[in-house]
């Protein structure tokens, strides 16, 4: 057995549990080795001698295995006829969607999920591979946490193997149909919006999805870097404004509330019996001595004050404009406590000052590592000050304006992905 990694053994692994993934070429098994679930990816056997299929088998192992990525399938070995991956716990997207057909109408949801797939997507544009094959069968989703695994590289374009064997039109670009093979990273882009139109979410990328799909690869979106821009530019401004129309509506309410003051307009009382005169003042700030009218000499009554009596819906809209302002005060607090603690992370990894070499991607998920070590630190500092729904909130906004908003403002002429 021909060996590219740490693994000792000299014989094949066994076949495992035979799974229902595997394709018109290949057979694929979950196997255990060493206590740990793998997926093994074989040949199907009248096709182990055919030299196509061996070096198409071949190029995807030795392909992925000098890539890592935390959304991109992990090879570990090869053999004859077949490789071994770690095996993922989920389910192919297009089985997810038909499990959990309402989990992408949430947009929070379809942005986390695209904003993975784009990341893995140019992440291998930026070693000079081109999937040439994305589709919902090729993208799963773990089981736990529904991060996006990219598998299957069989069919990609890189620069030392410039073959490539096949396709799935339906998610094809017209240059892989055409035969003409002129393919770059905008092939990718033209699967990534095939893949977009046949999702739940597809209402809310609309415009992305008619440049992503553009027959012409000039009118498409030339790298993966422009579409996750175009995406934010349209939900960060409006989740500002949206803050920002709270903060208004809430100052308004405040100002204006409290001088809305009951006026209470005395006609003329009618005594009956033996009832004592009652003297009736205007309920205003001050009082006036000649508006009081005595109606005989015996001494008056302390005056009768008509105080406004609050009604039960009154008090509890009172009570919720207090509640919404003072989570919109929490709330900007917070985000100056996390702004100035996560802005040394930022200049070390994606500001202006970092330098960096490596790439938007790779820079990007630096920063994000090094996050949790300062949620925790803060979540502890004030936890019992702030609810943990609205601490992670605006931790999560607060971290994704300097993923983006900011980083983009610095660095957007300065990224560039290789096609």
């Amino acid at each position: 057995m021909e060996s590219s990694s740490g693994f000792s053994n000299t014989q094949a692994p066994p076949d495992g549990e035979l799974l229902d993934c595997g394709g018109s070429t290949c057979d694929c098994f979950r196997v255990k080795l060493y206590g740990k679930l793998h997926f093994k990816k074989r040949l199907k056997e009248e096709l182990r001698t055919d030299p196509r299929y061996v070096s198409a088998l071949q190029k995807e192992f030795e392909t992925g295995y000098r890539l890592e990525h935390p959304h991109l399938v992990r090879y570990l070995n090869r053999g004859d006829g077949y490789i071994l991956m770690e095996y993922v716990d989920g389910e192919t997207l297009d089985v997810f969607m038909a499990h959990h057909p309402d989990f992408f109408l949430h947009r929070g949801n379809a942005d986390r999920f695209l904003r993975q797939l784009l990341d893995v997507v140019s992440f291998l544009h930026q070693h000079q591979v081109i999937h040439l094959d994305l589709k919902p069968s090729n993208i799963m989703l773990t089981r736990i946490g529904h991060e996006v695994k990219l598998i299957d590289l069989g069919f990609c374009y890189t620069d030392t193997y410039t073959d490539t064997m096949g396709r799935t039109d339906k998610y094809a670009a017209p240059e892989q149909l055409d035969g003409s093979n002129k393919v770059d990273a905008r092939t990718d882009i033209h699967a990534i919006g095939r893949i977009l139109e046949q999702m739940p979410c597809a209402r809310f990328y609309k415009k992305v999805i008619r440049r992503c799909t553009a027959p012409k690869p000039e009118d498409r979106y030339q790298t993966i870097y422009e579409i996750w821009h175009d995406v934010k530019r349209k939900t960060v401004p409006g989740l500002a404004i949206g803050i920002a129309i709270l903060i208004v509506l809430s100052v308004l309410f405040f100002f204006i509330y409290p001088s809305t003051k009951t006026e209470k307009t005395s006609s003329d009382t009618s005594l009956t019996n033996n009832q004592a005169p009652t003297t009736t003042i205007s309920n205003t700030d001050t009082l006036d001595t000649h508006a009081v009218k005595e109606t005989h000499s015996e001494p008056p009554l302390a005056p009768e004050v008509t105080v406004p009596v609050k009604s039960q819906n009154d008090a509890t809209t009172e009570d919720s404009g207090k509640s919404k302002a003072k989570l919109v005060q929490d709330s900007i607090k917070l985000r100056k406590i996390m702004e100035d603690a996560l802005l040394p992370l930022y200049q070390k990894y994606l500001g202006e000052e970092s330098n960096q070499d490596q790439g938007w991607v790779e820079a990007d998920i630096q920063f994000q590592n090094a996050c949790p070590e300062i949620y925790v630190q803060l979540r502890k500092k004030y936890e019992g000050k702030y609810s943990k729904d609205l601490f992670d909130e605006v931790w999560s906004e607060v971290r994704n304006y300097y993923r983006f908003t900011k980083t983009f403002n610095y660095n957007y002429h300065d990224i560039h992905i290789n096609q």
